[in-house]
């Protein structure tokens, strides 16, 4: 629990920062592109994290890769995530921001489980599907289960909506016990 708090608290904070410049969409697409970074060089975030640096040796390593290559705002950020020892959470934050985007724009994100990966058209009309059921527009990202015989389970928002074949099943048991 404190970690999504302090994933929020900071994403939070970039987030009105970058607002109040008119740097949302920026930001964003930025921090993707450090997370990348920092997916290609796994190495390179460990550095951020070890505690045989300092945060002034830190802080000089970060300015030097990534200085010119984003924002001052972003470079800003971390800075203060590795003063305040909190470049760890850098994903969880990554995340958090991209909640907070979305929230903004009216939407929101969850995960559709299908037995076959859907073409566009389908996963579309279940977002719209969705985003009727929860009152939001929803994006929703493809998940294979072989588990589900057929239809769909959608998760989002902390909710689910089962529209798999198991689930409609049960549900005739259930009638017909009645």
């Amino acid at each position: 629990m404190e970690t999504l708090t302090v994933e929020l608290t900071y994403a939070q904070a970039l987030f009105d920062a970058a607002r109040d410049r008119g740097m949302i969409y920026e930001v964003a697409e930025e921090y993707g592109d450090v997370t990348e970074t920092f997916r290609q060089n796994p190495d390179l975030k460990r550095l951020f994290i070890i505690p045989t640096l300092s945060a002034l040796e830190k802080n000089t390593v970060a300015k030097k890769i990534f200085e010119g290559r984003i924002s001052r705002e972003l470079m800003n950020f971390i800075c203060i995530l590795i003063d305040k020892r909190r470049i760890g959470a850098w994903d969880g934050i990554g995340r958090q921001y991209e909640k907070l985007v979305l929230e903004k724009d009216g939407l929101t994100r969850g995960v559709v489980y299908t037995a076959v990966p859907l073409d566009a058209a389908r996963r579309e009309a279940l977002e719209e599907k969705a985003g009727a059921a929860i009152g939001k527009m929803v994006k929703l990202e493809n998940h294979i289960d072989k588990s589900i015989i057929g239809g769909a389970k959608i998760y989002v928002d902390g909710k689910l909506i089962d529209a798999s074949v198991k689930a409609r099943l049960e549900e005739m048991k259930q009638r017909i016990r009645t």
